[in-house]
């Protein structure tokens, strides 16, 4: 998973065999709700999510995704300026 800051875009690979995903964003105030965006498979591995919709501070983010026998988790923490 890789955050392109100055394009406001977070970009992740995910093998051509995925069947299901999402991305979890969290700014870890339980006050505030976390931000789910489902990933669906295309045609290509590359995927690709804005961030600009998001305000700015410290984000953790999770990528779930399953190819129908196993779960699979990635976290990274992103600061969007």
């Amino acid at each position: 998973m890789t955050f392109e800051p100055a394009s406001q875009l977070l970009a992740f690979v995910l093998p051509m065999s995925f069947l299901k995903g999402d991305l979890i964003f969290h700014r870890g105030n339980p006050a505030q709700e976390d931000i789910h965006i489902p990933i669906t498979p295309t045609l290509k591995p590359r995927q690709v999510v804005s961030t600009a919709q998001l305000a700015k501070g410290i984000w953790q983010v999770c990528l779930n995704w399953s190819d129908g026998r196993l779960q699979y988790l990635e976290e990274k923490v992103i600061n969007i300026d």
